[in-house]
């Protein structure tokens, strides 16, 4: 089957989707990074293995809110690699595994996650390809109240931690198993330009998350849609348009910004065995929330490191002074035997 869609077409799709997503405006947010292109299989469990070479490796570390207080510390790592090719078309299937973890305050209230993904990418005709990827994974809740002090606790002079607080229903660690599943659809039409357009849903065990024994608090249903295209100017500068919104019951998220990669060396003109390394410099913006600045470096399609920083625009920029948090991940791209990788 041949394609039949072209990059007008496919732009037009892209334009409604984003407006339908700014119908959905909220101010409150899931877990994120401000870049959330650069951890993949936390965006979308069906970009499991979907890499230029046999394995990958990412990661990423964001500080925020430092200037407020004790700051909330994100920390995320994967690993993913393709199982087994099944044709020359490089239909394969793809497994991976990914670590989550987010403490915010004195309190290092937070959650941490460890997932297992699995994924099958197929090609559909000579232009477009699709894939389905499922994630299941083990959930843990925690607090830690050492070092709180309570009202009780002051005896009317000071501070006396020997005194009683007086709680004695104070929220408790909470485990659980939580599962997602999501789709994506790629479209390469030629060597200038493709895109990809995904979709997943989480927490489809909408699991009991109250932090009180007899408490309870289902877990809503968070749907992802995430876009990213790649239009080549000419031999040294590209485009990357790219958006991501989240839906969880009332609360809503969308970031969506352009980058500019630029290519710091010569391709090779008869050959695809030099790959060159690239600089790209973007901004996006994260809906009355925060504008980003980022840079990215990639050494030849293989290691990449970037790094964004937050400004904030929203309401707490008075207690924040613009200062949001920077963000640094890191990416490496492999093979299990000797060859080349082409672009």
């Amino acid at each position: 089957m041949k394609g039949s869609f072209y990059m007008g077409d496919t732009l037009r799709i892209l334009g409604l989707l984003v407006g339908f997503l700014y119908g959905w405006t909220t101010y409150a947010q899931e877990l994120h990074f401000s870049v959330p292109f650069r951890t993949s299989l936390q965006l979308n469990p069906a970009l499991t293995a979907a890499i230029p070479g046999d394995f990958r490796i990412m990661s990423a570390y964001k500080n925020q809110w430092a200037s407020i207080g004790t700051p909330f510390q994100t920390i995320y790592g994967s690993f993913d690699m393709k199982l087994l090719n099944t044709d020359e078309d490089n239909n394969h299937l793809g497994a991976g595994i990914s670590f989550f973890s987010d403490k915010a305050g004195k309190t290092s209230m937070g959650l941490t996650q460890l997932n297992l993904h699995f994924a099958y990418v197929f090609k559909i005709g000579n232009t477009q390809f699709v894939s389905g990827g499922i994630q299941t994974g083990f959930v843990q809740r925690s607090t830690n109240y050492e070092g709180i002090k309570w009202d009780n606790q002051y005896n009317g002079v000071g501070y006396d931690p020997s005194l009683p607080s007086g709680e004695t229903n104070l929220p408790q660690n909470r485990s659980y198993f939580d599962a997602g599943a999501g789709v994506t659809w790629e479209y390469v039409p030629n060597k200038k330009f493709k895109t990809k357009v995904g979709w997943a849903t989480y927490h489809l065990t909408m699991p009991n998350v109250s932090n009180f024994d007899e408490g309870t608090d289902r877990l809503k249903l968070r749907m992802t849609l995430h876009g990213e295209a790649e239009l080549m100017l000419n031999k040294q500068f590209t485009l990357l348009p790219q958006f991501v919104s989240m839906h969880k019951g009332p609360s809503f998220e969308i970031i969506a910004g352009v980058c500019v990669k630029y290519v710091t060396g010569e391709r090779s003109k008869y050959t695809d065995a030099t790959i060159p390394s690239t600089l790209s410099l973007g901004a996006y913006y994260r809906y009355d929330d925060a504008v980003i600045a980022s840079v990215l470096y990639e050494y030849r399609q293989m290691l990449s490191i970037g790094v964004s920083y937050d400004l904030n625009i929203s309401p707490l920029k008075v207690a924040t002074s613009r200062r949001g948090g920077v963000e640094v991940s890191l990416l490496f791209n492999g093979v299990f035997e000797k060859q080349v990788i082409k672009l």
